[in-house]
């Protein structure tokens, strides 16, 4: 009697194992496949994970339902991923497994996908219905349904029991399209060379790749891709942004027109399945992806590349709560496949591995054709207040784009904060305009004149006076993209101007349309957030000018030097990549800070020593490991007695493996209408243990949210 170990799609207390189920005669299951299963007085939807001989002792087993798919969507590589998942995650088994599979499989849409059928062994003086169609496919063999229904009336129901009794197997059919390579239009330098040979030469090693902006990263990634095509193998590629897949998809396509394919949130239900269906087949392939891409099911992956790994969108921020950098590289374990993480700023933590030998090194310390890196200029903002400056804009910013604009040349104006203005505030009785369900401020949008939270998307039109004091004296304060916007409009009326920000860009065609906009000189000014910093290459861009340099340096965040100096290289780095030099103008009230200065100088090295110290010294990440806890809930006094409870609980399980901090007041405390109150836990070399830990935590209080190594603690 075989034995399905099938584990329930219900991430809840209790459920969080594998469940035994007896597999009925003449039903052929594997590890992978779906399932549905009984599950109390109802039915249950789950994942077969293992397959066993014994029998659980004095144990009278259900039976599995039915199968749900002919194959299984997981494989055996995943399914190990997946426990490894929930518990470096902290997460149920059935979040990770959940994870992997896209909404549209686990609804049970097939691909278009053709099948092909032959005969195993005889089969005779069985129902002549049957019999008749397994001598017409003995005869027929890798005959499909189309050809069997010109012949029989109806052989699903037939050729399905065929199927189930295994006297007939189907295949799935594999487009055998031709590998076309077209040249590169790049002469390499000798750098790139000497980087493709090095991860050509050790198949299966890790490697940070460290190529200041403009040095040809993306060059190395598709010789060494080109190498892996050739020898059949597939290769993912992971990109940060959804804006930045389709000038990746541009890049990769011209080079392998037959054997790139992009995945991401915005695809439709239809593509996901068939790119799922794709990946499964021997096919040589390469996919751009956005994080979830890192769960595709490859069957020969050969090489993963991580662009800009440094980038915090990498960490997913519901449940599971994974990087998809530490994913890649398990899975890059498994398969033996080649990982480059390719950064101009790195990650501490790449950074860390990279100085202690953990995985290789390649720097491209030069930009690509000798062309020079862009000047970089600090402007004190304080020096322009005392001058009677009080605009969004710098002298010198203005200057410099004023300038660029007489050369017909674009510009580039980075600003990380969304919206017309950051708040409202009344100047009678100084109440600034709030959520009433979140602890922030309403953040105002022109283009639709109102008022938008971020956090729980709550809107209200723009008052025309203060709701506490009914005073008209509302007045707008800070400035957004769209503030920007309307100031450049302002100075610069003939000016060409998109923008670029999670408001502006939700159509799924928009990310491609921006590109296509900008790339081809139909705008001048490109005005946008982080995400216009990471990776686009536009070579017209000879001036970028960072609107508020110190915009996140003030976050009560660990990461808040690294993550601002990292941005302001980036952006900077959009400067200059084409013919023409390039300038960069941070604006900046903190011109002094440790982050500021290392940037402006584009010495990565020295911001690394630096801040390395500070976290050996804190204990922080890649020196040890954090976990944020959450509780929240709509009575504040609840949250705090419980909070106090598990903060007492798990300083007496974790006394000797890890410190616990707090608990505290979250940074924002109310979010939709739930008061949220933290807990830290922090350890240098007891990892496995605190995780284990906190797993039996989260069994125990299922309100309870775990973050591991969390990214932003807001």
């Amino acid at each position: 009697m075989k034995i399905a170990e099938v584990v329930v799609d219900r991430p809840v207390r209790g459920l969080d194992r594998a469940w035994s189920y007896a597999i009925p005669e003449g039903m052929d299951l594997v590890s992978g496949t779906r399932v549905e299963v009984p599950l109390g007085a109802g039915k249950a939807f789950g994942i077969v994970v293992a397959i066993s001989d014994s029998k659980p002792a004095q144990i009278e087993l259900k039976s599995v339902l039915a199968a749900l798919d002919p194959y299984p969507v997981l494989t055996s590589e995943m399914i190990d991923l997946a426990h490894w998942m929930a518990e470096r995650y902290v997460c149920f088994l059935p979040q990770a497994l959940r994870a992997m599979i896209p909404s549209a499989v686990r609804r049970g849409m097939k691909p278009k996908v053709i099948w092909h059928y032959h005969t195993v062994g005889e089969r005779t003086g069985r129902s002549s219905l049957k019999q008749t169609l397994w001598q017409w496919i003995h005869e027929h063999p890798q005959a499909t349904r189309v050809e069997m229904q010109k012949v029989f009336t109806n052989p699903g129901t037939l050729l399905k029991a065929l199927v189930a009794e295994g006297s007939v197997v189907a295949t799935r059919e594999i487009k055998g399209k031709e590998f076309r390579v077209n040249p590169s239009p790049y002469q390499l330098n000798e750098d790139q060379l000497a980087a493709i040979s090095a991860i050509d030469s050790a198949p299966g090693r890790q490697w940070l790749l460290e190529g200041v902006t403009g040095s040809g990263k993306t060059e190395v990634y598709l010789a060494v891709l080109q190498k892996v095509l050739q020898r059949g193998g597939q290769a993912l590629v992971l990109v940060p942004e959804i804006a930045l897949t389709p000038q990746t998809w541009e890049r990769f396509s011209a080079r392998f027109p037959d054997s790139t394919y992009v995945w991401h949130s915005n695809l439709t239900d239809g593509e996901r399945v068939q790119l799922w269906q794709a990946v499964q087949t021997d096919e040589p392939l390469v996919v751009i992806a956005a994080r979830s891409g890192v769960f595709l099911p490859f069957q020969h992956l050969r090489l993963i590349v991580i662009d800009e790994e440094q980038e915090t969108s990498y960490k997913q921020e519901d449940h599971p709560r994974y990087h998809a950098r530490e994913v890649a590289i398990r899975r890059a374990k498994s398969f033996g496949a080649t990982l480059i993480l390719g950064s101009a700023t790195p990650s501490l933590e790449t950074a860390w591995n990279a100085r202690q030998g953990h995985i290789g090194w390649i720097k491209l310390p030069s930009r690509v054709m000798q062309r020079s890196l862009p000047e970089m200029r600090v402007v004190d903002m304080r020096q322009e207040l005392a001058t009677g400056n009080r605009g969004m804009f710098s002298k010198t910013l203005m200057d410099a784009i004023s300038a660029a604009l007489e050369r017909e040349q674009q510009v580039l104006l980075f600003l990380n904060r969304r919206g017309f203005s950051t708040f409202v505030l009344c100047r009678s009785c100084g109440k600034a305009l709030g959520c009433p369900h979140c602890a922030v401020t309403l953040t105002y949008h022109s283009d639709q004149d109102h008022l938008r939270c971020h956090y729980c998307d709550f809107t209200m039109p723009m008052p025309t006076h203060c709701p506490a004091c009914r005073s008209d004296k509302i007045r707008y304060f800070g400035a957004g993209t769209e503030r920007v916007v309307a100031e450049v409009q302002r100075l610069w009326p003939q000016a060409r101007i998109v923008r670029a920000d999670r408001d502006s860009l939700t159509s799924r065609d928009s990310y491609y349309q921006l590109y296509r906009t900008f790339i081809q000189g139909q705008a001048d000014v490109l005005v946008g957030t982080q995400m216009i910093a990471k990776g686009m290459d536009f070579p017209r861009v000879t001036v970028v000018g960072i609107v508020a340099a110190d915009l996140g340096l003030h976050f009560p965040d660990f990461r808040s030097g690294e993550r601002t100096f990292q941005l302001l290289v980036q952006s900077g780095g959009r400067a200059g990549r084409g013919i023409d030099p390039g300038q960069v103008v941070v604006q900046t009230y903190n011109p002094e800070h440790y982050a500021i200065t290392h940037a402006v100088t584009q010495d990565v090295d020295a911001f690394v020593r630096q801040e390395l110290e500070m976290r050996q010294e804190l204990g922080y990440p890649p020196f040890g490991s954090l976990w944020l806890l959450e509780l929240s809930g709509t009575d504040e006094g609840a949250v705090i007695q419980a909070a106090q409870q598990l903060g007492d609980q798990l300083s007496v399980r974790l006394a000797n493996n890890a410190a616990v901090l707090g608990p505290s007041a979250a940074p924002l405390l109310k979010i939709r209408n739930h008061y949220r109150y933290h807990i830290l836990v922090r350890t240098a070399s007891n990892e496995l243990a605190v995780s284990r830990t906190l797993l039996e935590m989260q069994s125990e209080h299922p309100e309870l949210s775990i973050t591991t190594d969390p990214y932003f603690m807001l």
